[in-house]
């Protein structure tokens, strides 16, 4: 094996290994399989003020399959709608994949009034 075939098998285990988590924000990601709930990152401005709580909950989503094909509405909008939320208090994305991009959602979570 030469220095080149070494290098490239060692770069495959340390991102199969990893999940790419490197990527994900500080947050971890898994390869073969991910379900993680972890911050939205939104414009602070919409969460701004004093004593808002998230006693209303509002989901949206979208699905993708084999990294082809996808559909569905994760906008905050969406969520907000769901929930039926004016005010809101926090957001949350939600995901899960299994082996990456054989089956993989995305959920905006909104939490307000």
């Amino acid at each position: 094996m030469d220095l080149r075939q070494r290098l490239t098998g060692a770069a495959a285990i340390a991102i199969f290994g990893c999940g790419c988590g490197a990527l994900g924000g500080g947050y971890p990601s898994g390869s073969l399989y991910q379900g993680t709930k972890t911050p939205h990152g939104v414009d602070r401005l919409e969460m701004a003020g004093s004593a808002k709580s998230g006693d209303k909950e509002g989901e949206s989503c979208a699905t993708g399959i084999l990294g082809a094909i996808a559909w569905g509405d994760a906008s905050v909008d969406a969520a907000k709608k769901a929930g039926q939320i004016t005010d809101v208090h926090s957001v949350e994305l939600r995901s899960f994949s299994i082996l990456g991009v054989v089956y993989s959602t995305g959920c905006t979570v909104v939490h307000g009034k």
